[in-house]
């Protein structure tokens, strides 16, 4: 069985070699968190427990005795975006998963707190991948995989900067409006925007062109160098390269240079001197 262990999984294991089913409806049996999801083929089962949770059911139940026990085929420790995909993809492909949580809800940094009347984020509040184009659209893919579909509303726009010095950006979905914008803001670096985000656009075409299963498998990656050479070669190129360098090759505007730090904040939460540049080049992805 799959496990990722914590301190947490290995007192559960070692007071129950099997356990505890949490949607089991029996008194000495916590409710879950969140709820059960099956997979695209209906085999598999994803439940969310939390720490306390599991901690109860382990002393309820010393041994695994009582005959409402579960055999599970994998435990994900954490339920944040990762936890909870890699959950869904195995239940998906028909695998009994529990997800350990210490936090009362699900979700990580996808989740929330309120605080004097208010809602905040505790992660990012701009999250990508719902477009039905390309290979980029990771979330599609994930939400496909077990046979969910999101609805969204295009924007014409993504992202609408106000900078120190009244600069105002709108950045649009469209690349070459988003250009058209930008050149219009700084007449006198034309030329430095074209060849700065033309890097960046030709970064951005060669990810969107490769089967990005996993870029962690040397198997997986010789195989797709083979079927685009081209592509895993540029990005080979610009791999140890950051953002704030290349911009610097073509642009002098400290202003432009400011704003370029902001875009690469967005994807990266740094400047564009500590952004790698296909980072960086994820920008242009307004999808």
């Amino acid at each position: 069985m799959p496990l990722l262990l914590s301190p947490l999984a290995a007192r559960c294991l070692h007071h129950s070699p099997r356990l505890p089913a949490p949607f089991a409806h029996h008194p000495s049996h916590p409710r879950p968190l969140g709820g059960e999801a099956r997979g695209g083929g209906g085999r598999g089962r994803v439940a969310v427990v939390s720490e306390r949770q599991a901690a109860v059911a382990a002393e309820k139940s010393p041994g695994g005795e009582g005959g409402d026990g579960e055999r599970h085929d994998a435990i994900v420790v954490g339920s944040g975006i990762g936890g909870l995909v890699a959950a869904t993809q195995l239940a998906a492909k028909g695998a009994r998963v529990l997800v350990l949580e210490k936090y009362i809800i699900p979700g990580g940094s996808s989740g929330y707190y309120r605080r004097d009347g208010f809602t905040f984020d505790v992660g990012s509040s701009v999250m990508f991948g719902f477009s039905d184009k390309g290979n980029l659209n990771l979330i599609t893919q994930a939400l496909e995989a077990v046979g969910c579909k999101m609805e969204v509303i295009p924007d014409p726009s993504t992202v609408h900067f106000h900078l120190p010095g009244a600069l105002s950006v709108l950045v649009h979905r469209e690349y070459n409006d988003f250009i058209e914008e930008l050149v219009s803001k700084f007449p006198h670096e034309k030329e430095g925007i074209l060849k700065f985000y033309g890097i960046c656009w030709k970064i951005f075409n060669s990810l969107n062109s490769l089967e990005l299963k996993s870029l962690e498998e040397p198997l997986y990656l010789f195989g797709q160098f083979f079927k685009k050479p081209l592509e895993c070669l540029t990005l080979a190129y610009y791999l140890p390269q950051n953002a704030g360098d290349i911009a610097r090759k073509f642009i002098k505007d400290q202003q432009l240079l400011s704003f370029i730090d902001a875009e690469c904040f967005i994807v990266s939460t740094v400047n564009a001197l500590k952004t790698p540049m296909i980072n960086a080049s994820m920008a242009l992805w307004r999808n």
